[in-house]
C-alpha cells in the first residue's frame, strides 16, 4: 500500500510530463527550442524561478488551509499530491480543476481522514484563487475601459466578462459562508426524481460534510483563510509578472502597467470561459 501511494502520484506526474512532451512535438520541437534559446540562460533561470515561486506560494496557501482544518499530512506527501493533481489538470478540460479530486484523495489516504474534509480545503483554496485572479483582472479591466485603443464593443465585452466572474465568485463564497448547503440540497432534490436514490443520498451526505467544512473555513478559521488568501495573491502576482519576464529576455520589451494588466485580464477571461480543451491546449496559448 505504501508503494502504491508513492507510485500513483509519480505516475500521474509522468502522464502530465508526457502530455507536455506531446505539446512540444505538435508545436514543432525546433521552433520550441529556438524560443527557449532566445530566452537565454539567465532568462530561463528567471522564468523557472517565477514558475517555482508561484507554485510554492500556491502550495503554501493549501498547506495553511490543511493545517487550519486539522489535517497534518507530511509536507512531502502534500507536495506530491499537489503536483499529481496539477499534472492531471492538464488532461481534463476543466480550467485547472480536473486534478483537484486527485490531490484531495491522495492526502486523505495519507492522513487517513475522510476525503470530504480534504476536499473542503481544496474548494476553499480554489475560491480564494478565483478572488485573487479577479482582483488583478479588475485592474486590467479598468485600464481596458479607459484605453483609447479598444472599441466600445470590446470594452463592453471585458466589463461583462469581469462582472460575470465577480458575480459567480460572490455567489459561491456567500452561499458557503451563509452555510446554505445548496449543492447537497440540489443532489437530494435530484434523488427524488432519478433512479439510484440511495447512492445520490449518500453522495449528498458527503457533499454536506464538505460544505460544512467550507463554512468553518469562512467563519471559524477566518485568520488562517486570510493568510491562505495572501499566498494566493502572491501566486497570482507571479503569474501576472511572467509575460514581462519572458518578453524582456526574448525581445527586450518592457510593458507598461496598463499593458501588462490588460494582457493578464484578457488571458484570464479567455481561460475562464473558453477552457474547453485539456490543459487549455490551444486556448490559453493561442490567447497569449
Amino acid at each position: 500500500m505504501r508503494i502504491y501511494r508513492v507510485l500513483l502520484p509519480l505516475g500521474l506526474i509522468g502522464v502530465g510530463g508526457a502530455l507536455l512532451g506531446g505539446l512540444i512535438y505538435i508545436s514543432g520541437p525546433r521552433l520550441v527550442f529556438q524560443e527557449i534559446r532566445a530566452v537565454g540562460a539567465w532568462g530561463f533561470i528567471t522564468v523557472l524561478g517565477n514558475v517555482l515561486c508561484a507554485l510554492l506560494a500556491w502550495l503554501a496557501s493549501w498547506t495553511v488551509l490543511l493545517h487550519a482544518a486539522g489535517i497534518h499530512a507530511p509536507l512531502g506527501s502534500v507536495a506530491m499530491a499537489f503536483l499529481a493533481g496539477y499534472a492531471v489538470s492538464y488532461l481534463t478540460p476543466s480550467m485547472y480543476l480536473g486534478g483537484e479530486p486527485v490531490r484531495a484523495y491522495l492526502v486523505s489516504k495519507q492522513a487517513q481522514i475522510p476525503m470530504a474534509q480534504v476536499m473542503a480545503t481544496v474548494v476553499v483554496e480554489r475560491l480564494l484563487s478565483g478572488v485573487a485572479v479577479l482582483l488583478f483582472a479588475s485592474l486590467g479591466g479598468f485600464f481596458a475601459l479607459v484605453s483609447p485603443n479598444l472599441t466600445l464593443t470590446d470594452k463592453r465585452a471585458v466589463g461583462i466578462a469581469i462582472g460575470l466572474m465577480a458575480g459567480l465568485q460572490f455567489l459561491a463564497i456567500f452561499s458557503f459562508a451563509r452555510n446554505y448547503h445548496w449543492i447537497s440540497r440540489l443532489i437530494r432534490f435530484l434523488a427524488r426524481l432519478m433512479p439510484g436514490r440511495g447512492k445520490l443520498l449518500r453522495a449528498a451526505a458527503k457533499v454536506a460534510e464538505t460544505e460544512q467544512e467550507i463554512y468553518h473555513a469562512f467563519t471559524h478559521r477566518l485568520g488562517f483563510t486570510s493568510l491562505a488568501f495572501l499566498f494566493q495573491i502572491l501566486t497570482v502576482f507571479f503569474n501576472y509578472l511572467r509575460p514581462q519576464v519572458f518578453f524582456y529576455f526574448t525581445q527586450k520589451t518592457l510593458f507598461t502597467a496598463p499593458q501588462l494588466s490588460l494582457y493578464f485580464t484578457l488571458n484570464a477571461i479567455l481561460t475562464a470561459f473558453l477552457w474547453i480543451t485539456p490543459g487549455g491546449m490551444g486556448v490559453a496559448e493561442g490567447g497569449r
